[in-house]
């Protein structure tokens, strides 16, 4: 018996998977560009609408907005080419991920304004060239987050402060 589906409404969403057992699963520049690279391709083909990512070496963190039933399509599409990539890069084979994905709906300012922060500070490491809040990607569209702040510049000044 498989499991109950999630019932998953149009709006803005913070998605974040997970390593299986903590293993790296981005372990070199190739393993960031190819997770990167499948992401634009998603946005691409209209699966998503991409606002802000952070890519680490566990885990990543997704800030979009995704029609009514469209989560489940694009974060499968996007786990499943990423990890049979990264087996076939690694010499490995097995689950990369522990779940298909964590997701919560973005349903006030007050979530979204400790998102801007949580998102911009994930890792520590300052500049992270595999982050949207540090690296420019065309395929990125933060207008959700200069909306609520009023700008691009007092969106960067409060997430610059943790």
């Amino acid at each position: 018996m498989g499991s109950t589906p999630r019932e998953q409404f149009e709006g803005l969403y913070h998605v974040a998977a997970r390593s299986n057992a903590e293993e790296h699963i981005f372990r070199d520049e190739r393993d960031y560009i190819a997770g990167i690279t499948i992401l634009g391709q998603l946005v691409a083909a209209g699966a998503l609408e991409l606002h802000e990512f952070c890519f680490m070496p566990t885990h990543y963190h997704l800030l979009a907005s995704f029609e009514a039933d469209g989560i489940s399509k694009a974060l499968h599409r996007l786990n499943r080419r990423y990890a049979s990539g990264f087996n076939r890069r690694q010499g490995r084979r097995g689950r990369v991920f522990d779940s298909p994905y964590a997701s919560v709906l973005v349903e006030d300012d007050r979530h979204l304004l400790w998102l801007a922060r949580y998102l911009a500070n994930n890792p520590s490491t300052r500049p992270w060239p595999y982050s949207s809040h540090d690296s420019y990607f065309s395929f990125v569209d933060p207008a959700p987050l200069i909306e609520a702040f009023g700008s691009e510049t007092r969106w960067r000044e409060f997430a610059a402060h943790s």
